[in-house]
């Protein structure tokens, strides 16, 4: 499975459900190892909610990419506010912002292009032939927020060879949900993901587009976003 999958795996996780010092605590021992094609765990997105998820990409030649999103949720609105650009997702539609030129446009318009195909996790893990082993570790405390550790991995096996990933992944107690993850595929890539600042307390005008924000056509958005790209 390629690191792009990987990531994807790990988004869908989420989607699915819907430097600060750490300790990290061991109390229970690994659990007997389980051989299935689904998680022995269940997931669900918090109702309302808010946090700051990082991605850590580091490749086998050392090069590193880092990717900071803050997000929140508050039943149906939903924001993700990168560097450069905020998606909203409202019971009135879909919006991208652009912050620096306080523009904004309806994404729903460009979703019809098939740019954004949406993969299923399903799909994704049966694209080839996979087996797929879960093991509970036990408990642990991720920014002193209490989490059972499961190891989780996959061999997807093809015509011509067979690679094996292993991600740890760390479910919040309370949130239900990923709070952290470290992925190794085959290739040596590492992927962390990681999410902190978490509250349940979420402002409600984070779901809304500013009044200074003027709406062009989602054409115009993006000439300006890969302009600064």
């Amino acid at each position: 499975m390629s690191h792009l999958c990987i990531l994807c795996a790990i988004l869908l996780l989420f989607a699915a459900c819907r430097s600060q010092n750490e300790s990290a605590i061991t109390h229970n021992a690994p659990s007997e190892t389980i051989v299935s094609s689904t998680p022995p765990f269940q997931t669900k997105e918090p109702d309302r909610y808010r946090a700051t998820r990082v991605f850590t990409i580091v490749s086998p030649a050392g090069t590193t990419v880092v990717t900071k999103t803050s997000i929140a949720k508050d039943g149906e609105m939903h924001r993700e506010e990168l560097e450069d650009v905020t998606y909203l997702d409202m019971p009135d539609g879909r919006f991208v912002l652009l912050p620096a030129d306080k523009v904004y446009a309806d994404a729903e318009i460009n979703s019809a292009t098939g740019d954004d195909e949406e993969i299923s996790p399903e799909r994704l893990l049966h694209d080839e032939a996979t087996k797929t082993s879960y093991q509970k570790m036990g408990m642990e405390s991720i920014h002193e927020r209490k989490a059972t550790k499961y190891r989780i991995v996959v061999n997807s096996a093809t015509s011509a060879s067979v690679t094996v990933s292993e991600t740890l992944i760390w479910i919040d107690e309370i949130l239900n949900m990923p709070i952290r993850s470290e992925t190794t595929s085959a290739d040596g890539t590492k992927v962390t993901m990681e999410l902190s600042d978490v509250s349940l307390e979420v402002d409600s005008r984070v779901f809304q587009v500013p009044n200074d924000y003027r709406k062009v056509a989602f054409g115009e958005l993006y000439k300006r976003r890969r302009k600064t790209d």
